[in-house]
């Protein structure tokens, strides 16, 4: 049997409807206090006094609008940019400003009316570039828009950072107009590899950026739950008594899609799921989870506590991986390699060579095409060997990123009514009732870009680490041409998935149902 907890109380005596109006009224109230604090905040801060221009580089394509305009416009709306702002769209493509902006209208009508977004359109603005290199084009946009302040983004394939960031950096030094910061927000991939993330940050540093001009998004590091991690551990002191080896038995960090490549298997297929997932979105959670939590809660203090999980991981090795691809995905037709060998599905086993984690098994599970859409971090506890009753179930922390933010832990509880045998119930907070507060991951990181909080940006030496982990298995696949195991659209992954958790002792008899997550 399983229940929801919140269920389980009223069905003895929880809440009556009007105390929980009254409750939620309060919780409202809550939320209306907390954004009015943010918002004094960050009116107080020097920067938003002062101007500001945005020239978002590869303002054409998907990810600029569908992501970076969309977050600009949630922080205006919010008041949470400065009043004299400008955004300047850069691109190959041939627009007008009036072409341009009608072409980033549907994404930002979604919640707001014609007036709202056509007031921030009109802030909106598009020069054609000769190519991603065009330092000429981006000097005439510093030239011609001078403010204090400038934030670069570049919104572009990752093959051509070093062009343009090259191009951003010549167009700067022969406009140095700008009396305040000058940062540059870069998406990931960096590099493919330990070879090539290196000559990308060579790069950087040759065109004398400096670290704390570089803005590395993860958009996973500005997910509600995932930012949850370090307040539950900094402001509950009573959970780091059971976040140790002691208690904990496995970690098990899980990425389901219920699509496969759609259309996008041309981008997809030279990365694969390791680079695209495991090497930097679920790595970087389970920094945040494993790392030990430092005395200062500074962003230097907070990644270099990051930084020291890496480098306490051995680089993974094949017999540590299950690597799969789903059935079809080959007839992508932007494909052009028929007999690719890029796994859709992989889950790894690691460890963490720590006091803290010696012998517990950390996984890194990700997969297109399965059956349910979910991201999680699944701390399973050991069991008690007092136990008298075989119908105890284990106990876990799950922490929900996505679809919707949950947190709950598993507890067995009596079964209401006359039975005495337990259950296991979940006791934990749902964040739908405020999904619609929950600021975008991209809204929530362009804020911390402009308020040069970069706690939540991937730096040079994490990247370093992180490619270190996975360079050796990913080469060994490719140039040995490991081929992954099949798997068919809709199910959990490969056959042999259940064996292979079971072969490196970290499956448990209870998992989450799917109701819970």
């Amino acid at each position: 049997m399983d229940f929801k907890f919140e269920s389980f109380v009223s069905s003895v005596g929880g809440q009556h409807d009007d105390e929980k109006k009254e409750s939620k009224l309060l919780e409202d109230d809550v939320m209306v206090d907390v954004k009015d604090t943010i918002l004094s905040t960050v009116q107080s801060e020097p920067w938003y006094t002062q101007s500001l221009m945005v020239i978002v580089v590869g303002a054409s394509g998907d990810l600029a609008k569908k992501k970076t305009y969309p977050a600009l416009f949630a922080l205006w709306k919010a008041r949470l940019l400065p009043r004299d702002t400008v955004i300047w769209g850069f691109a190959r493509s041939p627009k007008a400003d009036e072409e341009f902006r009608r072409h980033l209208s549907p994404y930002l009508k979604a919640d707001s009316d014609d007036d709202v977004a056509s007031g921030f359109l009109e802030l909106c603005f598009y020069r054609k570039g000769d190519s991603y290199a065009d330092w000429e084009g981006i000097q005439s946009i510093l030239a011609e828009t001078q403010k204090d302040n400038v934030l670069v983004y570049l919104a572009i394939p990752p093959n051509v950072f070093g062009d343009s960031t090259g191009a951003v950096m010549k167009a700067r030094k022969n406009n140095q107009n700008s009396s305040g910061f000058f940062r540059i927000v870069l998406e990931k991939p960096f590099g493919n590899d330990t070879e090539s993330c290196n000559q990308l940050l060579r790069t950087l540093v040759d065109q004398k950026w400096r670290e704390e001009e570089l803005y590395r998004i993860d958009h996973y590091l500005g997910k509600e739950m995932v930012q949850n991690i370090l307040t539950l551990r900094q402001h509950n002191s009573w959970m780091d008594s059971f976040w140790n080896r002691a208690f904990i038995q496995s970690v098990h960090l899980i990425w389901k899609e219920d699509i496969g490549t759609e259309g996008r298997g041309g981008y997809f297929d030279p990365y694969g799921i390791i680079r695209d997932i495991l090497q930097n979105h679920l790595l970087q959670v389970l920094t945040l989870v494993a790392m030990e939590t430092p005395d200062n809660w500074t962003s230097d203090e907070i990644r270099n506590a990051k930084v020291n999980v890496l480098k306490a991981m051995p680089s993974v090795e094949l017999a540590d991986c299950l690597l799969g691809q789903y059935d079809g995905y080959k007839d992508d037709p932007t494909i052009e390699n028929r007999e690719t060998v890029s796994p859709t599905y992989a889950c790894i086993r690691t460890q963490i060579n720590t006091p803290r984690w010696e012998g517990v098994n950390f996984v890194l599970e990700a997969g297109k095409a399965l059956n349910e859409r979910v991201c999680e971090v699944r701390l399973h506890f050991r069991g008690s060997d007092k136990s008298t009753t075989t119908t105890s179930q284990p106990n876990a922390l799950v922490l929900r990123l996505q679809p919707t933010p949950k947190l709950f832990f598993t507890a067995n509880l009596k079964t209401p009514g006359f039975a005495s045998t337990p259950t296991s119930a979940h006791l934990g907070v749902d964040y739908q009732d405020h999904d619609e507060s929950i600021p975008d991951a991209y809204t929530r990181l362009l804020l911390d870009v402009l308020r040069a909080q970069q706690e939540n940006f991937v730096r040079d030496d994490e990247l370093i680490n992180a490619w270190r982990i996975f360079t050796p298995v990913l080469h060994q696949t490719e140039r040995d041409q490991i081929e992954p195991l099949p798997y068919s659209r809709g199910t959990a992954g490969p056959d042999v998935r259940q064996d292979f958790l079971r072969s490196i002792g970290v499956t448990q008899a209870w998992l989450p149902p799917a109701s819970a997550l």
